[in-house]
């Protein structure tokens, strides 16, 4: 986001014109002062406050909001630059007939053009300031707005990542409740801290990699206790501690290879590397050639999880991140290389 002093603080704005018009002032005093040619007095000083502040002020508060913002240029330069004009015509009568504090020589045109100069610096100066941070501001709300617009989606990605798991866990916890199973209450154990991590945790933009891979090896058990069976090896490797990553980033991958994997026949085999700032997960599993067949291709029926999981990616690690999804005779094999925070 553009870091500016024209922020929407009124103090700030208020410090800046005071000081632009100390340092205004100020400056010529000194000037004329040491070298004797003029000395400036209260009623010039009022005098130019008035005249200076009021057509600087009128055109940064009412002609650029409403001609300038506008697009209506022509409009706005066809009010501005006759004021400027009559105001370099009534600066220099007032110096020379009222005040009397012109020192300069030479044809009254000639002062005329110096007071336009002069005006249409500060009204440039001014107009800059202005449209600057016009320009931060709106920029500062879109950004906003696009941050906004992105968090809504990433939670409604996520809601959206693993609904039927909990689903059909309940429909196995029952099942197993109704046997009298000693599975039952650990079973429930671990969905509760599925979804303690998903309610608490997932809110966030970032989570521990540490938390991520226990929440993932609660899922694995989870669905190791409702389909017996499976054989399941998971490796952890290099230094996770620390490191953060976008939550829900690896489930619909391993939810996927579960739902191919045929039990008492399947392996599925998941590894997470971390080496610096670059992360490798690798998922594979074997599968029934002629049961996935009857479906669509992995990534298709996969569906909602591993699209969802592909835009997780694309909001949260633009450019950052390679994902392949490959199928070997009967292996499954997903590759996710990321760089992460």
């Amino acid at each position: 986001m553009p870091v500016t002093i024209f922020s929407y603080n009124r103090r700030n704005r208020i410090v800046l014109n005071l000081f632009f018009w100390v340092f205004y002032f100020v400056y010529p005093f000194l000037r004329f002062r040491y070298t004797g040619e003029h000395t400036i007095t209260w009623e010039e000083i009022v005098f130019y406050l008035l005249l200076y502040g009021g057509i600087l002020y009128f055109n940064n508060l009412y002609l650029l909001p409403k001609y300038f913002n506008n697009k209506k240029f022509k409009e706005y330069f066809f009010i501005l630059i006759p004021i400027v004009v009559a105001i370099a015509f009534f600066e220099s009568y007032v110096n020379k007939t009222l005040l009397k504090t012109c020192s300069c020589e030479g044809p009254n045109s000639t002062y005329v053009i110096y007071n336009f100069i002069h005006l249409g610096s500060l009204l440039v100066m001014f107009a800059s300031v202005y449209i600057f941070r016009n320009y931060t501001q709106k920029i500062q709300a879109l950004e906003h707005a696009e941050n906004e617009r992105l968090a809504s989606e990433l939670r409604f990605l996520k809601a959206q990542v693993n609904p039927h798991m909990l689903f059909n866990s309940l429909n196995s916890i029952y099942a197993y409740a109704i046997k009298n199973s000693e599975q039952a209450p650990e079973m429930v154990l671990k969905l509760s801290e599925i979804l303690r991590y998903m309610l608490y945790e997932c809110d966030k933009t970032r989570v521990l990699l540490t938390k991520e891979i226990s929440y993932l090896k609660d899922y694995i058990a989870l669905q190791e206790m409702r389909q017996s069976g499976f054989n399941v090896n998971m490796s952890v490797s290099g230094n996770v501690e620390g490191k953060s990553i976008a939550p829900m980033l690896f489930v619909a991958f391993v939810e996927n290879a579960f739902k191919y994997s045929i039990p008492d026949t399947s392996s599925i085999k998941i590894s997470l590397h971390v080496q610096e700032n670059r992360l490798i997960f690798e998922c594979q599993n074997d599968f029934d050639q002629q049961s996935v067949f009857k479906k669509q291709s992995f990534e298709e029926d996969g569906g909602l999880g591993i699209k969802n999981t592909r835009k997780l990616l694309d909001i949260g690690y633009t450019g950052k991140y390679d994902l392949k999804i490959e199928k070997e005779k009967n292996v499954f094999i997903v590759v996710l290389k990321l760089e992460l925070d």
